[in-house]
């Protein structure tokens, strides 16, 4: 970003990010426990925390942190 590169793609590592929440949940075995599968437990609290996390890292690493 500083020697002038405009684009850079985050993508795959994002989607990373939210396939290993997903992997963390059916790993730990808590599809199992109460109702079983819940999509909105693996998404709302695997797999978006994952991607926010990932993100955050990256708007670091980029320069980008507290700039509006």
């Amino acid at each position: 970003i500083e020697s002038g590169e405009a684009k850079i793609n985050v993508n795959t590592e994002l989607q990373e990010a939210f396939a290993n929440g997903i992997a963390k949940y059916i790993n730990e075995g808590l599809h199992k426990e109460g109702t079983g599968f819940d999509p909105r437990k693996i998404i709302g609290k695997y797999a978006y925390p994952n991607i926010a996390e990932a993100a955050t890292k990256k708007i670091e690493l980029f320069g980008s942190k507290n700039k509006k």
